[in-house]
């Protein structure tokens, strides 16, 4: 069953913002692409009688189509002598914030995952990639994005951890600007902070032939997927003291606050309650922040789970 969700468009500028939670999007890289000015001519084959390489001039150029889709076309002269050209988009165009809630089912957590592609977007969603350091993570089915891989350690911006990666691969649905895809885990390890990636389809149409290498040097590659913080399975949780565990809220409670998952005034609090090594006091007020809008869910997550 898809699980297509509204999201509200706006967001409160009133004077209240600052002292209520607003998690914020997922941080982006602005990448430019510019026609490449220093290249080598291509190889289209040998000379047979001198064995050397026949060259040419491909004359490799970008355009821009549109700036604020981010698209645009990669150009270049082919092996036939005729004009090649790739759509590509940039992935900085896509405004994605992830929220994210932890049940119990029988001796496992589950892990809910909503992930909003904001009205500001200027596409649809197609991949949301998320960490975990557990191996019995499972993925609960349901909605249009299949969790048809794991992203591979030997990339490196995925070389730590386990990334599972969820893909829009259905051709009537698509999470367009202002929808919300959501996604489930379960694992017996408890929460803690990940990371998480989203992004859309960058490369957009083929040529027939690859690339020449100075527009393949162009393309960025996993850089420009918009990315942030989210919470998942760590096993290695699972043997947190008590001491460890409030060791280990402490020093993420800088991030908490710079990802918007707590304000201010419970930063500090959470702070001074905590440095004397016992959870209780901020146990005492979690459901009451979270009321409040002091703390998100992901807050009260790592805290309260034991």
């Amino acid at each position: 069953m898809f699980h297509i969700l509204a999201v509200l468009a706006g967001c409160s500028t009133s004077q209240h913002a600052q002292t209520k939670v607003q998690r914020k999007p997922l941080a982006k890289q602005h990448l430019e692409y510019k026609t490449p000015t220093n290249y080598e001519h291509r190889e289209r084959g040998y000379d047979p009688k001198t064995g050397k390489a026949i060259t040419y001039d491909h004359k490799p150029r970008v355009d821009l189509i549109d700036e604020r889709s981010g698209r645009y076309a990669l150009k270049w002269i082919g092996y036939d002598g005729k004009e090649k050209s790739v759509v590509l988009q940039r992935g900085d165009v896509l405004d994605v914030v992830v929220s994210a809630t932890v049940s119990r089912a029988a001796n496992q957590y589950v892990y809910t995952y909503n992930i909003e592609n904001l009205p500001t977007s200027a596409t649809y969603l197609k991949r949301f990639i998320v960490q975990n350091f557990a191996g019995d993570v499972t993925w609960r089915e349901g909605g249009p994005l299949i969790a048809f891989s794991s992203m591979s350690n030997a990339i490196d911006q995925f070389r730590e951890g386990n990334w599972l990666n969820f893909a829009d691969l259905s051709d009537s649905v698509q999470i367009d600007p202002g929808q919300t895809v959501q996604v489930q885990l379960t694992s017996t390890a408890p929460p803690g902070l990940v990371g998480c990636r989203a992004t859309i389809e960058t490369i957009l149409d083929g040529a027939g032939e690859e690339m020449p290498a100075a527009l393949e040097n162009l393309l960025p590659g996993y850089n420009d997927f918009p990315k942030g913080y989210t919470i998942g399975p760590i096993e290695s949780l699972k043997a947190l003291s008590s001491a460890d565990r409030v060791k280990y809220v402490l020093e993420k409670l800088p991030q908490f606050r710079d990802l918007g998952w707590i304000t201010e005034d419970a930063f500090a609090r959470y702070q001074q309650l905590l440095k004397t090594g016992d959870l209780t006091p901020v146990l005492n007020r979690l459901d009451d922040d979270l009321k409040s809008e002091q703390i998100t869910t992901e807050v009260l997550a790592i805290i309260q789970t034991r």
